[in-house]
Parts: structure tokens; sequence; C-alpha cells
């Protein structure tokens, strides 16, 4: 994932996994026969990952109206594993336009919400995580703007605990 985040996805070829991971080609094809495979493997491992740290986020909640919500906004914007600045935020933008990784990232995304239709099927939420992800896209890569990065999520976490 460092690798695709780093040098984009035309800096991810199979030499470059070897040589990353000190194996040889013939190593990596073993585990991957193309670089499609690897890629498709990289994305599903990185949404295993995120969904974990939901998972995590919400075992230590104890308010279930927008609790989903919380953990997306909290995860998106400020966690050191998956928010501004991280690998992943850099694997996103990487993928932005990559069918495979949108339609993996709007199966989770969908799966979620089925999860939590009981307490995150809200309008209300469902803005305040449109608007979560307008902040990554707009603010997040702007070193100057961590401050008020925060208070936007500051602000989305306070408006997730208002029901309509």
């Amino acid at each position: 994932m460092r690798l695709a985040a780093e040098s984009g996805m035309q800096g991810v070829s199979i030499q470059a996994v070897a040589d990353l991971s000190n194996v040889t080609k013939g190593g990596v094809f073993h585990h991957f026969p193309n670089k499609q495979s690897l890629i498709t493997a990289m994305i599903s491992s990185a949404m295993h990952t995120l969904d974990d740290e939901v998972e995590k986020y919400l075992a230590t909640k104890t308010i279930e109206y927008g609790c989903f919500t919380r953990a997306y906004i909290e995860l998106t914007l400020t966690s050191e594993n998956f928010g501004i600045g991280s690998v992943w935020s850099a694997l996103c933008l990487t993928f932005i336009s990559d069918q495979a990784f949108c339609a993996e990232w709007n199966q989770w995304l969908a799966q979620r919400l089925v999860r939590h239709q009981a307490t995150d099927q809200d309008m209300n939420l469902q803005l305040l995580r449109y608007a979560a992800d307008g902040a990554w896209l707009m603010e997040g890569f702007k070193s100057e703007n961590q401050q008020k990065l925060i208070d936007i999520k500051n602000e989305l976490i306070q408006r997730s605990f208002i029901k309509n």
C-alpha cells in the first residue's frame, strides 16, 4: 500500500513490490498472478483493516444514534491510520478514479449502512458523512489547515448527536 500511496498506481509494478518486500519477482507471482490481482488484494486488505478500526471505535461508544457516522467522521478526518496524511488517504487519492476501488468502497459503505440501519439511516447523518468526505477532499491536504479540519470534525461529531 505504501508503494501505491507514494508513487501512484504507475509506481506499482511486480518488480517494485518484489524489491520492497525483499523477495524475487517469482515470489510475488506465486501469490499474485498479475498486477491487478495484487491491487485487488491490497484494496481488500485495506477495507478489512478499516472495518476493524470502525469496530474498535464502535466498541467504545454507548450512544447508538449516529454511532457509525461518528466513527466514519473520526476515522476519515483525524485517525492516524486512515485520516488525513495517512497511507490510506494517499491510497484513496490514487484509487479515486479506479472502478474496482470505488465498487469495493461502495459495497463496504452499503454493508455498513445496512448493519447500522437502525442508528445511521437519518438524512442528517448521511449529509454529515458527505460533509466529512468533502472536508477530507478539500481541506485535508493543506498542512496549514489542520486546526480547521479538527474544528470541522468536532462540529460534525457534535451535529451527529442531533436527531431530526
